[in-house]
């Protein structure tokens, strides 16, 4: 019986080291997909210019729209006012991007997303289907990073009354990690604009909602029929905000979707929508 007893010990043992190893390969995986998403889009920024930022200083509680008027680095003002009632808002500059010599990478490319003050800073891909990008990055290698991509049912000139662009909520903070932290109204105050360049034009961002919705929700929804259709449906999606914002789309304006995964439910996505300006 002890020797029975010795074998079953080092059977257990056995099992315990092989799944051991196994946790320690796949972390080791984890941690080199990271890391080859990581330097790959780091090294894609060489091919985008940041204009130098001013900082807007607003008082707690001011429209943030006060600043995107003036941008003077104190659109509060003269005052008394302590530092401690004062925030820091992020508005940026619109980004210069080489498009020819990324187009000469991956010829899929349709834009370039900046998030001022955020991770968010990535060039926008468009496959045949919303499968590809999820599992392969801007060069085509797989890898769990993925793209961030524009939806494949979207026209790529972002032409459509709602342009969708997806992107993984990767533990780390990269891809598109920053957007769930607009479920704090201190964070939309600080973060109130993105912007998105594209081959033809640029446009500022203006958010105005962000909610968490479920893949089969009318979230999704790309064109109207009308242009009421349209206005009642923005109020809508204005009206499931979890912040609350000065924006207000109109019924004669696009707008773009950004999503990504949100670990509130089984297939939950956190969606900020913004005004293209």
């Amino acid at each position: 019986m002890r020797g029975k007893w010795k074998k079953s010990e080092i059977a257990i043992l056995g099992a315990l080291g092989l799944l051991g190893l196994a946790a320690i390969v796949a972390l080791i995986r984890i941690v080199l997909e990271y890391s080859g998403g990581n330097s790959l889009y780091s090294g894609l920024e060489s091919y985008v210019f940041l204009p130098e930022e001013d900082e807007t200083v607003l008082l707690q509680g001011q429209n943030p729209a006060a600043g995107r008027q003036e941008q003077n680095g104190n659109a509060a003002g003269p005052g008394t006012e302590n530092q401690s009632d004062k925030i820091s808002v992020y508005y940026g500059q619109s980004p210069q991007v080489d498009f020819e010599s990324l187009r000469a990478q991956n010829d899929d490319v349709v834009g370039w997303i900046y998030g001022p003050g955020t991770a968010i800073n990535y060039p926008v891909v468009q496959g045949e289907d919303n499968v590809f990008y999820l599992t392969h990055m801007f060069n085509g290698r797989e890898n769990k990073c993925g793209s961030i991509f524009m939806d494949s049912l979207n026209e790529a000139d972002f032409s459509n009354t709602n342009s969708i662009v997806h992107g993984h909520h990767m533990r780390n903070g990269t891809m598109f990690a920053s957007l769930v932290k607009y479920e704090s109204q201190s964070y939309y105050d600080t973060h109130p604009v993105l912007w998105l360049t594209t081959p033809e034009e640029s446009y500022q961002v203006e958010i105005f909602t962000g909610f968490v919705t479920d893949v089969d929700s009318d979230a999704w929804q790309i064109e109207f029929a009308t242009k009421e259709d349209y206005k009642a449906w923005l109020d809508k999606m204005a009206g499931n905000s979890v912040f609350e914002s000065d924006v207000t789309p109109g019924a004669d304006d696009r707008i773009i979707t950004l999503a990504t995964c949100s670990y509130d439910y089984d297939d939950a996505r956190f969606v900020v929508m913004g005004v293209l300006r």
